[in-house]
């Protein structure tokens, strides 16, 4: 086999164990403070809080969104639903579903003019001491802001995060996307947060100090993925951002494989952006844990990607080889197939590391399903299919990184 090849391999099984074992550990170490929260902090007096709901064509979803907000049980607050010139009904169910609730503000605006710069309009007519940004398709716990508020105390906390989960995973890529939720955007938040390495504001729901978003101007309009340009801008402030895992939030998932793509393709492409618009950050010790954490995640995906691009041409190239030298023996190949039987001697080191990092990943997999305390025969078909989202990354992945380099416009959805 080709000697670079192995080294490849090598050396994303090591970038990816290490990886994957620290986070073991650190889950393993904290698993205490991650269940239990900051119950032993409060947040003088009642600050008021200011949700933002940005709202494109969620004529559908969009009810859901407002009855959760009618639900939460903290007092001192105002919800600003924001228009984004929608051309279905979402003004008729807005209007609609908010009537007689003076709590609710209503902006129907005409015009279409993007995600990011609908949040500042509503950052600008906001009253609250702390921001609440949240998608229109997402169900916040009416618990939520009891347990967030608490966080702030720490002056530094720029920003919280919460455990983002998904409504109703039927389809069989909704229950991997479920679990990749469960560590991505809850777990793995909140060790970042440990190690003030929070990488992003996840869009279904986070919650800012006003003076820090004042401060920092706002969420960037030119950003395709605004919740996480403003991640890296907190922390080039200065600020840190902590997270919640005990408050949750749920978001619809998209319906169709491609529509998940799309969404996908704008998140990886405007990651890619950001990381070159802020890559002087990169390896920057004032920066702290972030700056280096970032740098080591991306390396990773682009070595996973070379990896993965180079054991396809790899594999193509010697199947032809081997169906060119087939055709001249009478060997049975279906017989072959369907009579195999798995020789331990073959198994190679290519094919051990392999393996490892597969049964690695499931370790690390379940180990945060208990300490999320998640019901895991009610997951067992996603677990059994998770290790597909190594290959389904790589078709994202690709893909926008053929969208950054050719410059096309990446579609919201």
């Amino acid at each position: 086999m080709n000697p670079i090849y192995n080294a490849l391999v090598y050396v994303v099984w090591f970038f990816a164990t290490y990886y994957v074992v620290v986070f073991i550990l650190l889950m393993l170490m904290e698993k205490d403070d991650i269940r239990s929260g900051r119950k032993n902090l409060k947040i003088a007096g009642n600050p008021k809080v200011s949700v933002i709901v940005p709202a494109f064509n969620e004529e559908e979803k969009i009810h859901f969104t407002i009855k959760s907000l009618k639900d939460i049980n903290y007092k001192n607050i105002e919800f600003l639903i924001i228009n984004d010139g929608s051309k279905d009904n979402t003004s008729k169910e807005v209007y609609a579903n908010i009537k007689g609730d003076a709590r609710f503000r209503f902006i129907d605006n005409k015009d279409n003019k993007g995600k990011a710069a609908r949040l500042n309009q509503g950052i600008e007519n906001a009253e609250g001491e702390f921001i609440a940004t949240m998608d229109a398709d997402s169900i916040v716990e009416k618990e939520a802001f009891n347990k967030v508020l608490p966080y702030f105390s720490d002056k530094k906390v720029g920003a919280v995060t919460v455990s983002v989960e998904v409504i109703k995973a039927k389809k069989f890529f909704h229950k991997l996307v479920e679990l990749e939720f469960i560590l991505g955007l809850s777990l793995f938040l909140k060790i970042s947060a440990m190690l003030n390495a929070v990488y992003v504001t996840p869009g279904p729901f986070s919650v800012y100090r006003k003076k820090v978003l004042d401060e920092i101007g706002g969420f960037d309009v030119t950003n395709i993925t605004e919740d996480l340009e403003i991640a890296y801008r907190i922390h080039k402030h200065g600020y840190k951002i902590d997270n919640c895992v005990e408050a949750k939030v749920s978001t619809f998932v998209p319906d169709t494989f491609k529509q998940l793509y799309i969404q996908r393709r704008r998140w990886y492409s405007g990651a890619i952006q950001t990381l070159y618009k802020h890559k002087k950050m990169l390896l920057k010790k004032k920066h702290g844990f972030f700056s280096f954490m970032i740098p080591y995640n991306y390396l990773l995906i682009f070595l996973g990607m070379v990896m993965f691009l180079t054991s396809v041409y790899m594999g193509i190239k010697d199947f032809i080889k081997t169906m060119f030298y087939l055709q001249y023996t009478n060997i049975n190949l279906w017989y072959r197939i369907t009579h195999f039987q798995f020789d331990f001697l073959a198994f190679g080191n290519i094919s051990f590391i392999g393996a490892s990092s597969l049964i690695l990943g499931i370790v690390l997999l379940l180990i945060g399903l208990r300490i999320a305390k998640k019901n895991m025969l009610q997951r067992k078909l996603g677990i059994i299919g998770y290790p597909l989202l190594f290959f389904i990354y790589q078709i994202f992945w690709i893909g926008s990184v053929i969208a950054v380099i050719k410059g096309k416009k990446v579609k919201w959805r």
